[in-house]
């Protein structure tokens, strides 16, 4: 009996060594990982980076006492005058009505339509030419929140893209009366609008960066339009060559993964019934059941360290040119989709952002393409003819022939009998001979026809 209490008292020591040993690891290696993921957090912090929703909600801020064209726009929107369904969709821009060519004028009809239109938003078209004077810009927005409700506008139940998508197509549409009443300043100005009413969309996130994105390319659709119908002087070329040039900046789009990043770090590090709402897991007990448990484990804070360390490497890439800065996006997303990069709350956090650098390239490409054919308006206009090639251009008008932020060749260019193409080979990387997008080119099943980013000139 003896003999048989000592082997049962053994065994009990063994298993609360072997449950002890357990537990020490368990301790060791939650704690472990936390102080990983300090450390980690505390470096991006020693380099000017926010880490927590308060330090990016600070981040985004203007200089003290600056007049901050956020509450002009505001206004603006509050005075936008909506009409009926039916007679707003008789509207080129906003309704159905379709644009003409774009060396085509207006007809008669649809050009009192727009004129009756501007004429009832006089107040909102003021407010966004008085915005755009303004130098700083906060929009008022609250980024302690992190990414829920962040698509409302404070203080209205609307959205604040609907805002902006009416604010961006009321000044194209004004650039549009402008050109048809042949006055150039004024053309000008509500196209130097649009340009500003971009920059206000710049808090650091990445849905702020593609509504920005969108605007400027519709301001460059304007531009094309413009240039088609008048002859602009040296100077007035080269004021929307130095407007584009400053709309060029890759920084809205580092700021963007920054935020990106702050927001993925609260979601490791909040709740369990926070993260499911902030990544839209869904109800029910299965989802908080699965992160509750991988938080438990501690298995978060070596996600989250791997988490910053692929951000890093995408905001690391931004320094490269870019058509190999696309190649590290899609290898890393590859990774990720995949599974041989990032753990579990990483690759249900992780965003498309490969896609989103995509729609950053192809705005870059817009751009050099619109400058580039401004560059070649003012050669047309010194000598009397269109260059032979791009190279013709520089030095007297651009420092270099631009490259392809997709291919990293050289922007391709041909004239034609009554004008010029510039373009880029686009996300296809496919050089398709300056085909035009056109929405309703479609091949025999039915797929939409290739195209390039084109800049046309016909006139």
């Amino acid at each position: 009996m003896g003999r048989q209490n000592k082997r049962v008292r053994r065994r009990f020591k063994l298993w609360h060594g072997i449950v002890g040993l357990l537990l020490l690891l368990f301790v060791l290696f939650r704690v472990s990982g936390s102080l990983k993921l300090k450390k980690q957090i505390e470096v991006l912090r020693a380099q000017g980076y926010p880490v927590t929703l308060e330090e990016l909600d600070r981040w985004y801020n203007i200089p003290e006492g600056a007049k901050n064209a956020a509450d002009v726009y505001m206004a603006a929107f509050s005075n936008y005058v909506e009409w009926d369904g039916d007679a707003q969709r008789a509207l080129p821009v906003f309704g159905k009505a379709s644009m003409p060519g774009r060396t085509q004028p207006l007809d008669a009809s649809p050009r009192q339509l727009v004129e009756k239109f501007l004429s009832d938003n006089e107040k909102t078209l003021t407010l966004l030419h008085e915005a755009a004077s303004i130098e700083h810009c906060r929009y008022p927005i609250d980024l302690t929140k992190g990414s829920v409700d962040l698509m409302e506008r404070p203080g209205s139940p609307a959205s604040w893209v609907e805002d902006l998508r009416a604010g961006t197509r009321l000044l194209r549409l004004e650039a549009l009366s402008h050109c048809e009443s042949r006055d150039l300043d004024k053309a000008l100005k509500s196209i130097h609008a649009n340009f500003a009413l971009a920059e206000f969309i710049g808090a650091p996130l990445l849905v702020h960066r593609l509504i920005h994105n969108s605007v400027q390319s519709r301001t460059y659709e304007s531009i094309e339009r413009m240039l088609n119908r008048m002859q602009l002087t040296d100077e007035q070329l080269l004021s929307l060559s130095a407007w584009i040039e400053e709309s060029r900046s890759d920084n809205g789009y580092i700021k963007a993964l920054v935020g990106e990043r702050c927001i993925g770090l609260s979601v490791f590090q909040g709740p369990v019934g926070q993260t499911t709402d902030q990544m839209g897991a869904g109800k029910g007990k299965a989802p908080i059941l699965m992160l509750g448990f991988w938080k438990m484990l501690g298995l978060h804070y070596r996600d989250a360290v791997g988490y910053i360390g692929l951000m890093q490497e995408y905001i690391d890439a931004m320094d490269l040119p870019s058509d190999e800065r696309l190649l590290v996006f899609d290898s890393i997303q590859e990774k990720v989709d995949s599974g041989k990069r990032g753990g579990l709350l990483t690759r249900l956090l992780w965003p498309a952002l490969a896609r989103t650098l995509e729609h950053e390239t192809r705005c870059t490409a817009e751009a050099l393409a619109a400058q580039t054919a401004l560059a070649v308006e003012r050669y047309r206009l010194a000598e009397g003819h269109l260059p032979e090639s791009l190279e013709d251009l520089v030095p007297a008008y651009m420092e270099a022939v631009p490259k392809d932020p997709f291919d990293g060749r050289r922007l391709r260019y041909f004239t034609r009998e009554n004008g010029f193409v510039v373009y880029s080979v686009g996300d296809d990387l496919t050089d398709n001979g300056g085909a035009e997008r056109d929405g309703r080119g479609r091949d025999r099943r039915g797929k939409p026809l290739p195209w390039d980013i084109t800049f046309i000139m016909e006139r």
